[in-house]
């Protein structure tokens, strides 16, 4: 029980590291998630199936929920149907995307417009009836911006540039590298943590770069996982708050989760001009916009922050009141309940 909210796992919350003991984890998973479904068929009325995943297991789940009658929801904050999404995209999830996805859907959640244009492409052709609901990232903002009363408004900004991610998203954490060895060549000392989990090869792959760029070591430092507490700490005491992006189709066709988190926090987020938060973030009046990719222009940013703290803060401050206005899931609620609602009505 959460908030109040019950729930349950069809599978274990950890994945055996033996191969066998796994696919007997995933079966017991396939097993419960078909007795369940078939259990709801009685409720069918006041039931959504939310997925969210890829592959074989949602083609099996939404057929199994086509059969029984059941509304499915498919979840698409990522578009893996392109053909530079990969090792993501296999051959089956491709073919997925073309169609298969959404023939038996009721509805479709699309993060950004891209996403949502492909969609109602898709469906005009395989089902015109689905119904789409644009919802980008989404967050708690009064959780991450914290509450004074508790002592958070005591802590003190440090000189610290902070990533957040994991070991997925290497090639941005080496990008971010390059981009403070520019800042140093310029005069600037910029350091960098990165929050999430790292294997020791990627981290000797990062001390690499740090070496090949001249960077002195102790400016990045890895803080491996943290807890909420610490989380949410590091962010309202970061110089900024990082988020690379690509001029590539996974980055044009999605809203990160952590930009959200980012803005709620206060601090003045660097990011890149690419997608849909350009509808809501403006250069140096709520964000600081780069070109993607562009690592001298992303250094003049980082250099921008330290050259004036106090046009950064106020940056950052309209940031996250930009957030409570446009992420903030308070603002999306009563909207994305009716649309729920009526994917329910369409059970047969």
């Amino acid at each position: 029980m959460h908030l109040g909210i019950p729930y349950e796992y069809t599978t274990a919350v950890k994945r055996p590291s033996n191969a066998v003991a796994r696919k007997l984890v995933y079966l017991r998973a396939l097993m419960g998630v078909t007795i369940r479904l078939f259990q709801l068929r009685r409720v069918r009325r006041q039931t959504v199936i939310w997925l969210y995943i890829d592959g074989s297991a949602n083609l099996f789940i939404s057929s199994l929920c086509r059969l029984l009658g059941l509304p499915v929801v498919q979840e698409l904050c990522e578009w893996w149907g392109a053909p530079d999404c990969s090792p993501r995209c296999s051959r089956l999830t491709r073919w997925l995307y073309g169609g298969p996805l959404f023939y038996g859907a009721t509805g479709a959640l699309v993060i950004s417009k891209l996403i949502e244009q492909r969609v109602r492409k898709i469906s005009a052709r395989v089902n015109p009836n689905l119904l789409v609901h644009r919802l980008p990232s989404i967050v708690d903002a009064e959780r991450f911006a914290g509450d004074p009363s508790a002592g958070n408004g005591s802590l003190q900004v440090t000189d610290w540039f902070v990533w957040c991610g994991d070991q997925a998203w290497i090639q941005d954490v080496a990008f971010l590298v390059r981009v403070i060895a520019v800042a140093r060549r310029q005069g600037y000392r910029c350091r960098l943590k990165i929050l999430g989990n790292f294997k020791e090869s990627s981290r000797r792959f990062i001390a690499q770069v740090v070496a090949k760029t001249g960077v002195p070591p102790e400016d990045i430092f890895f803080t491996g996982y943290v807890d909420d507490r610490k989380l949410e700490e590091s962010y309202r005491t970061a110089a900024a708050l990082l988020l690379p992006l690509w001029d590539d189709d996974r980055s044009r066709t999605r809203l990160p989760n952590k930009l959200g988190e980012y803005l709620a926090s206060g601090r003045p987020v660097v990011t890149c001009r690419v997608g849909d938060l350009t509808d809501f973030l403006t250069h140096r009046v709520n964000v600081y916009l780069t070109g993607p990719g562009d690592e001298q222009d992303f250094a003049e940013q980082l250099t921008s922050i330290i050259r004036d703290p106090g046009a950064a803060t106020r940056i950052g401050y309209a940031g996250q009141e930009t957030c409570k206005v446009h992420l903030d899931y308070q603002a999306h609620a009563n909207a994305l309940a009716q649309w729920f609602a009526e994917c329910a009505n369409r059970a047969r």
